[in-house]
């Protein structure tokens, strides 16, 4: 993630109904519930699913997809690295 884009503290929740982000490669928002089921997530991924929020923002759906404003960029000079350590529940 792009680092002078982010805001802290980070938080770190299951995804919430009505939840949304701009998907990497995409340029409009989309719901996480649709992104979930263009992805063909079980219902048992849906319920296990968490997101990385920066402020408001969604920066990460935990696994499968960052968001589009907070990836790297040409002229990004910090990253910060993010990764799961274990298998979240």
């Amino acid at each position: 993630l792009d680092f002078d884009q982010l805001h802290f503290p980070l938080t770190l929740r299951k995804w919430e109904k009505g939840d949304s982000f701009v998907p990497l490669g995409m340029k409009g928002r989309k719901n996480v519930s649709d992104f979930m089921i263009d992805q063909k997530f079980s219902s048992l991924q849906k319920e296990s699913t968490w997101v990385l929020c920066s402020k408001e923002d969604i920066v990460w759906v935990v696994g499968h997809r960052i968001d589009e404003r907070y990836r790297l960029v040409a002229q990004t000079e910090k990253v910060y690295l993010v990764e799961p350590l274990q298998k979240l529940k």
